[in-house]
């Protein structure tokens, strides 16, 4: 990779796909269908947001839900992605940033088959050039490692020339800055704690992040 080459890794999750609204939208199907209190399900959803056998458990045994814990998940994982709107403008600043000379990738933390589902919804697998997923390294955000794996395929190493875009200040910001890389926070409006990881810039959305990027090319 040349000095001048520019590298973006994206989160998924609440940074290229609305995982917030998506979930509000399965809330209400279930809630629906179960008569499990459609607030309830939304409170409940940020303490269990990467436990999800957890929080079925927890849904059974508050309400007496129909079906097994394993059901219920199953049926979950398959409807998530089947809910995901896709975003013309972030299609159109990923593809504005591949014709800028932008590499591109994702790194993403969860399931393969989920997250490779919600990329095709959405319609982004094919506006990147490298997709890694937790799962299938055996590595998490915000471990360095995972940020390495994404870099391998783009033929581009670790340095301030790679920016990482995401919306958690701990797996996103916190582990881009451990692997030496720059860091931008996808803010959705929340301020910047003083403590904590601190990423290099701040954009309310991605396409803010995508456009703050292409007018500095």
């Amino acid at each position: 990779m040349t000095d001048q080459t520019r590298v973006g890794l994206f989160d998924l999750d609440d940074s290229l796909v609305d995982r917030a609204g998506t979930y509000a939208r399965w809330a209400a199907e279930f809630s629906a269908e179960h008569d499990v209190p459609l607030g309830w399900l939304l409170r409940t959803d940020p303490a269990y947001s990467s436990r999800r056998i957890a929080f079925f458990e927890l849904v059974k045994t508050t309400f007496d839900v129909p079906g097994t814990v394993t059901e219920l998940h199953t049926q979950y994982r398959r409807r998530m992605p089947e809910l995901i709107q896709p975003d013309p403008a972030v299609c159109a600043a990923l593809t504005a940033l591949r014709a800028a000379g932008w590499r591109l990738g994702v790194v993403t933390n969860g399931m393969t088959d989920n997250q490779t589902a919600k990329l095709r919804q959405a319609g982004l697998y094919d506006l990147v050039d490298a997709v890694v997923i937790s799962e299938s390294i055996g590595v998490r955000k915000p471990d360095p490692q995972i940020f390495r794996h994404a870099l391998a395929p783009l033929d581009a190493e670790p340095s301030p020339h790679v920016v990482m875009f995401g919306d958690s200040l701990t797996a996103d910001v916190g582990g881009a800055l451990e692997a030496g890389l720059s860091a931008l926070w996808i803010s959705h409006g929340r301020p910047l704690p003083q403590d904590g990881p601190q990423p290099h810039q701040t954009a309310a959305t991605f396409r803010d992040a995508a456009q703050l990027l292409l007018k500095e090319a």
